[in-house]
């Protein structure tokens, strides 16, 4: 019964996938609705695999790896997607690739002064990987949140819920991952309790965001094209003027 809590987030991602299905999210969100696609198939491969360890632990590896990329390509979307027309200045093509060295130099930095049973190989680089994803998380959420005037951003806005899933995740993932480091396999339990309790909020924000149709910004009254009544008349008032 304690096992199968564990997979909690697989249920509330199939109801995610199913609402962003609904919403046709794959045409305007595509590596968010691959991300939540991948993780019913990553949870659902290390449920099916969960009584080999091998099999685990290929299982868990592979797919760790495959939310790494897809966490940051979903964050790049993010924030092209908030950024809006402003994607065209030269410092907002810039910001990306500035937090995305931010969030790797951070995470080598604590790798090298932190001791962990994943010293080198394979599982140090996921693991490196996912702390750097989950700085750069946290780096777009705050910068999302400390823009809201600039970028004209509502917070009910699927951008917005996006990063503040991952945004809550993330930062909870970083803390207690500090913690396991300061204290050894003795906080595995609890990581691992605080983690499905953090990811799964996170996955009803994504739910609660999605759940409800996003306003699209009709034009303003006076933007709007002229009537053709109203090109007759200067027309004539041009004729007039000659």
């Amino acid at each position: 019964m304690i096992v199968v809590l564990w997979y909690i987030p697989l249920g509330l991602l199939t109801l995610l996938l199913c609402i962003l299905v609904r919403r046709r999210a794959y045409g305007s969100y595509p590596w968010f609705f691959s991300y939540v696609a991948f993780g019913v198939l990553a949870d659902l491969s290390r449920f099916v695999t969960h009584s080999n360890p091998k099999s685990y632990y290929a299982a868990y590896w592979v797919t760790e790896a495959g939310y790494d990329v897809l966490g940051i390509l979903v964050m790049y979307e993010v924030l092209r997607a908030a950024a809006g027309n402003l994607t065209r200045a030269r410092w907002v093509r810039l910001t990306f690739p500035a937090i995305f060295a931010a969030g790797v130099g951070l995470s080598l930095a604590r790798s090298h002064s932190s001791s962990t049973e994943f010293s080198h190989g394979f599982a140090f680089y996921i693991v490196a990987g996912e702390v750097a994803v989950r700085f750069v998380q946290v780096f777009i959420f705050a910068g999302l949140v400390s823009s809201i005037p600039l970028l004209g951003l509502r917070w009910r806005q699927y951008p917005f819920g996006i990063a503040a899933g991952f945004g809550l995740y993330a930062t909870v993932s970083l803390l207690v991952t500090a913690k396991l480091s300061d204290f050894g396999t003795r906080f595995m339990f609890l990581f691992n309790a605080v983690s499905l309790v953090a990811y799964s909020l996170a996955v009803l924000i994504w739910i609660w965001f999605f759940s409800a149709p996003q306003k699209v910004e009709t034009p303003k009254a006076e933007m709007s094209a002229p009537s053709p009544g109203d090109l007759k008349q200067y027309k004539d008032a041009l004729r007039r003027m000659r």
